[in-house]
């Protein structure tokens, strides 16, 4: 089969679709998978590394631009179409899946010109605009929560979960020196807020120094800054501007603070790693606190709204969970109960019953 993967931007929006990828070419080591994605996204540094193909399309989002911006995009989108169709054909794809986010538009309204079968994959309890309007015209589409599921027609509905890269054996704790580690991962770009309060939060750890040490995903701007306040407050602290390998890190945690998008979720929950959750406040549709909320009311998390996020909150957070390890393994259970390790397997058996069932010889062929 030949796949095409509209999805990028951030990582919520391209590491299911590198979950999927991963599937098909572990069942099927012919498979060809080529990404959809845009020359800033995260995706043009990710999936080179990986293995996997990529195209890019002049395309960019709407959300949080000014009207010049909004115009410019818009004026894009004929283009961008044009230039994801060329992709489609190169490819002679079979099928294509959509990821959610700007870049989506593109990929599957071509598929949907050229009679290609098409699915699209919401991440999210609340869908995104994206989302909304090509479930109008894909074949199939895919759902990690079930509360998501009003919101499209029912009869192209499938519930897959969310999936994730993440190898199953990641829910065990490689190695434990005896002291708490606190891995803090703000999203694929980092989290500026949260950077902010766990700095501010280092004077209240200086009692526990000998028994706490970090692991911190920056983003970009925060790396220096972030790195400094750990080596002037004398903690261990391994800090990255972006941690390709996520595994290893999830896998020496014994608690994790993080924004509450999907795609992390997913991965707590399949690596059994209790959270200290801090929902984006400007997530569309505040789904980020959905998401924390459903977490937090089955004992896999804390969550603290961004309005009580201060230092002094997140140490008293990180510090109630160093006094009490029975609750840190209670969490962990509860997080692994919400795992779904059969996601991506479940969006590639649907997907190749789909492309048989519109199957032959495509029009443009």
């Amino acid at each position: 089969m030949n796949i095409v993967i509209a999805g990028g931007g951030t990582g919520g929006h391209l590491f299911p679709g590198v979950a999927i990828a991963q599937e098909f070419l572990r069942r099927d080591g012919a498979a060809r998978i080529l990404f959809l994605g845009t020359e800033k996204g995260l995706e043009s540094r990710v999936l080179p590394n990986l293995g996997l193909a990529l195209e890019t399309v002049p395309v960019s989002g709407f959300k949080g631009k000014g009207m010049g911006q909004k115009l410019g995009a818009l004026l894009a989108l004929p283009g961008a179409f044009l230039r994801a169709a060329a992709c489609l054909r190169r490819h002679r794809a079979d099928l294509v899946l959509g990821l959610g986010g700007y870049i989506s538009f593109p990929g599957i309204a071509a598929a949907k010109a050229l009679g290609i079968p098409s699915a699209i994959h919401e991440q999210n309890s609340v869908p995104g605009l994206s989302n909304r309007v090509l479930g109008t015209i894909a074949d199939r589409i895919f759902i990690s929560y079930e509360e998501s599921r009003p919101f499209f027609n029912a009869r192209k509905t499938v519930f897959s979960g969310m999936p994730v890269r993440m190898p199953r054996q990641a829910a065990e704790t490689l190695s434990d020196d005896g002291r708490l580690c606190v891995f803090i991962c703000g999203g694929s770009q980092g989290a500026h807020a949260i950077n902010e309060a766990m700095m501010e939060a280092l004077p209240s750890f200086e009692s526990s120094r000998d028994s706490l040490r970090f692991i911190h995903q920056t983003g970009a701007m925060d790396a220096e800054m972030v790195s400094r306040e750990y080596e002037k407050h004398g903690f261990t602290a391994a800090v990255s501007p972006f941690i390709d390998d996520m595994y290893s890190s999830y896998a020496q945690a014994h608690i994790v603070v993080s924004r509450a998008g999907a795609s992390t979720l997913a991965e707590l929950a399949l690596c059994g790693k209790p959270s200290i959750l801090i929902p984006y406040p400007y997530a569309a549709h505040n789904h980020q606190e959905h998401n924390a909320r459903a977490f937090a009311a089955k004992g896999a998390a804390c969550m603290l709204l961004a309005g009580e996020l201060t230092g002094s909150s997140l140490a008293q957070a990180v510090l109630a969970l160093h006094a009490d390890r029975k609750k840190v393994a209670d969490m962990a259970a509860c997080a692994r109960l919400l795992a779904q390790p059969d996601a991506a397997g479940r969006v590639v058996e649907e997907c190749c019953r789909l492309a048989a069932q519109k199957g032959g010889e495509h029009g443009y062929r």
